[in-house]
């Protein structure tokens, strides 16, 4: 991707400033800033927002961040007297005010033909499926108008102030703060626009009517809840709403000891956004599943994929594959098209012959990074990066994308489950336990919770705790859109244990969902995997119940 102002030009691909096409020396940190800055350049930005963004996190004095923007402005041609380029807003912070002109280059055009060459697609009479397909509608041939379709309006939400039931008025203090960590939360996902309080705050009145506030705020959707204490608990209902009409889309309620209230006001506003998260892409799914698929913009095109990524049948994968290609045909820039494709090259590492692995993981692994090179601040970018990267045995490098992924949403239960799945390979299963069980914990209903259950399965394998393992794998194959690895596992983990009848069952389960399972395909499936013990041991198991070890 690259950004034009003036005669310079920012390369990310290359990570380089050019001034009529000569790299211009900058040091890594002013480069990163003037990324921010160009990126944003629609806003002011603030010293704390750069300082998250540049430092993440850490402490530094102002002194290191002005002399950052000063370098920044040398670099550009700029000083601190014209400020032709970046100017600092008065006790706000700092805007770039040159016209920007964005290009998605050579990366991303790189992409989107590579995109045309399908890596490991299967046709129709190839492989056995994972599961039963999923029969969902083709794609249209994309048509001459398609470069100039429209993008699409990213899904809009407004979370409102919640009602205190209660006569105490001191509940006034919590129902605020719910919505504002809520708002905070839900705008970390940088695919949902989510409007500030201080626009919800004018519909304070409690009988206020949905469908004019969803007008007066121009929102797809709303997020309304209330308050209600008692002599020892304080009970939170939520729901969320469609705004065109009312209709109630999901809903929960959630009880709090009085006594912990505060103490965990933003733990259970993190549970609601994360829960809502996922229930808001099934609902933009469904919303997309039923145009016409030559009448789809860029991001419905993004949304229709990842509905077939989560059946994880062959032809799932393939018709995601299109309606990504067609999405970033659309929008080149779309991050989460590309971040997706990217996701999508993994999943089929996962399952395709092992000659066809590198090249799938080497595809995803690219498609992450033009992702993050789109959006450095989306956090389901840096989730993809990591579990290619991961998948790769570049377990460290995945472990700092994956904290980069929660540390940009500390709602995102994917992120969780990725570092659980890196940390397990790393020798660090006791960590990927509980990292995994915070992944469920945040998103019960998530559309991959089956492989929540699953790894869960194989740390407590790891640890040798085999009775917890069965439950775990039992647990994932009762997901509607589980894969024939959990019975694997599950198969594994009762044959260990000796159980001759159960584990006797769970065969039959597997061989009828991949009849040529043996223990070198196993093997094999493990190629992530860096303890040599852990395949030794599920083989045995697989072994003892009853599966061939295989050629």
């Amino acid at each position: 991707m690259h950004f034009r102002f003036t005669e310079y030009e920012i390369d990310l691909g290359q990570h380089e400033l050019r001034r009529g096409g000569e790299v211009v020396a900058i040091e890594p940190q002013v480069f990163d800033l003037l990324v921010h800055l160009v990126r944003n350049h629609d806003r002011t930005v603030s010293k704390d927002e750069l300082f998250d963004a540049i430092w993440k996190g850490r402490i530094v004095s102002d002194a290191a961040l002005s002399s950052r923007i000063k370098a920044a402005r040398k670099a550009v041609g700029d000083n601190g007297d014209d400020q032709v380029l970046i100017r600092t807003i008065q006790k706000r912070g700092f805007r770039f005010i040159g016209k920007v002109e964005t290009e998605a280059a050579a990366l991303v055009n790189e992409a989107a033909s590579a995109a045309r060459e399908p890596v490991g697609a299967m046709r129709a009479d190839e492989s056995e499926p994972l599961r039963e397909a999923v029969v969902s509608p083709g794609i249209a041939p994309t048509s001459p108008d398609a470069a100039v379709a429209s993008r699409g309006v990213k899904p809009s939400i407004a979370v409102m102030p919640f009602d205190n039931l209660s006569n105490d008025r001191e509940n006034d203090y919590f129902s605020y703060g719910v919505m504002e960590d809520l708002i905070r939360l839900l705008a970390r996902n940088r695919w949902l626009t989510v409007i500030s309080r201080h626009s919800t705050t004018a519909f304070a009145e409690p009988d206020f009517d949905i469908r004019q506030v969803g007008e007066a705020l121009s929102v797809r959707y709303l997020l309304v809840g209330s308050v209600r204490k008692t002599s020892d608990t304080v009970r939170i209902n939520v729901e969320l709403v469609r705004a065109a009409d009312g209709t109630q889309l999901w809903a929960d309620s959630y009880n709090v000891p009085l006594a912990d209230i505060f103490d965990i006001q933003e733990e259970m506003a993190r549970q609601i956004s994360a829960t809502i998260e996922p229930e808001l892409a099934k609902i933009e799914q469904q919303l997309a599943s039923r145009k016409p698929p030559g009448n789809l913009d860029a991001w419905e095109c993004y949304q229709r994929a990842v509905w077939h990524i989560c059946a994880f049948t062959p032809s799932g994968f393939d018709q995601a594959e299109q309606f990504l290609h067609r999405a970033i045909e659309i929008d080149p820039e779309l991050a989460r098209a590309h971040g997706a494709l990217g996701y999508l090259n993994v999943q089929r590492a996962l399952y395709r012959e092992p000659h066809m692995r590198p090249a799938l993981l080497e595809e995803g692994l690219r498609a992450a990074r033009t992702a993050v090179a789109l959006d450095e601040r989306d956090c389901m970018c840096h989730f993809v990066l990591g579990r290619a990267l991961c998948l790769l045995r570049r377990n460290d490098e995945a472990a700092a994308a994956l904290d980069l992924a929660m540390e940009l949403n500390p709602s995102y239960a994917q992120a969780y489950f990725g570092q659980g799945f890196n940390y397990l390979w790393s020798g660090r299963a006791i960590d990927a336990e509980a990292l995994l069980d915070r992944a469920t914990m945040l998103s019960p209903r998530d559309s991959h919770v089956w492989s929540f259950h699953h790894v869960r399965a194989w740390a407590r394998f790891a640890l040798g705790e085999l009775e917890p393992a069965a439950r775990f794998a039992r647990q994932a194959t009762l997901q509607p859109n589980v894969t024939y690895r959990a019975f694997a596992t599950l198969t594994a983990a009762l044959g260990s244990l000796g159980a001759r009848q159960e584990s006797g069952l769970a065969v039959a389960d597997l061989l009828a969902r991949k009849p040529t399972y043996t223990g070198q395909f196993a093997r094999q499936e493990f190629f992530f995997c860096n303890d040599e013990s852990f395949l030794d041991r599920f083989v045995a198991g697989l072994r003892a119940a009853g599966i061939p070890a295989g050629a």
